[in-house]
């Protein structure tokens, strides 16, 4: 009765030490707790195995603070893309910012973004309001990578003026358009430094030079 008895609590140990190491090899995965809903399943890569894709939220006793959470079956592994705060380069002040579902449209990821308006400043300022950001991904099969094909900015001024900025990352191509009491004025144009970008390399300092393309319709 007694070796029946070590023999339970052996067992029942061993279990224990199981489920805590699979505990832990499962928190190691991501460094961000999710705060949202759970992920989607969706086809994103090329190999026909659905991808799990989900919106995180950072721990921070400040702003919101956001990431892309992508975890790919071709290559084995979480990719984590940052989804920037650009309240201070568009408007100079922090704001909190909201994102949407992603969408998954014929294999292509886009994130919409939308930004907390600042009340407590005359709009005369001149900040730009209802400022909205779209970005889309997809995974590109030759080299392997998550590619940002596009990125797309709208905004307001003065409660009459709009605006709208739309970038191509494959073709290099920009376009520009704003409207002053139902007249329309848009612009357009390429640059090299806007195609063949990555995850990689978007980061602030390519939005700092995106943010000059197309300011001649203001």
């Amino acid at each position: 009765m007694i070796k029946i008895s070590i023999s339970i609590i052996c067992i029942f140990t061993i279990n224990i030490s199981c489920q805590k190491k699979n505990e832990v090899s499962n928190t190691s995965k991501s460094t961000i707790d999710t705060l949202y809903e759970p992920p989607k399943s969706l086809y994103f890569d090329n190999d026909n195995i659905k991808d799990e894709v989900k919106v995180q939220a950072k721990k921070t006793d400040d702003l919101s603070s956001f990431i892309l959470s992508l975890q790919l079956s071709s290559l084995n592994k979480i990719i984590e893309i940052p989804v920037f705060n650009n309240s201070i380069l568009y408007n100079n002040i922090e704001a909190d910012y909201f994102l949407s579902d992603p969408i998954n449209k014929n294999k292509i990821i886009e994130l919409r973004i939308d930004y907390a308006n600042q009340e407590t400043v005359p709009n005369n300022s001149g900040e730009k309001k209802n400022l909205i950001e779209k970005i889309k991904f997809r995974f590109n099969p030759k080299n392997r990578k998550i590619q940002v094909i596009g990125y797309d900015l709208s905004y307001s001024k003065d409660n009459r003026n709009k605006y709208i900025k739309s970038f191509n990352f494959i073709t290099g191509k920009y376009y520009s358009s704003g409207y002053f009491n139902n007249e329309k004025k848009d612009t357009s144009g390429w640059a090299s430094e806007l195609q063949n970008i990555y995850t990689e390399n978007w980061n602030r300092d390519l939005l700092d030079k995106i943010m000059l393309y197309g300011n001649e319709v203001e």
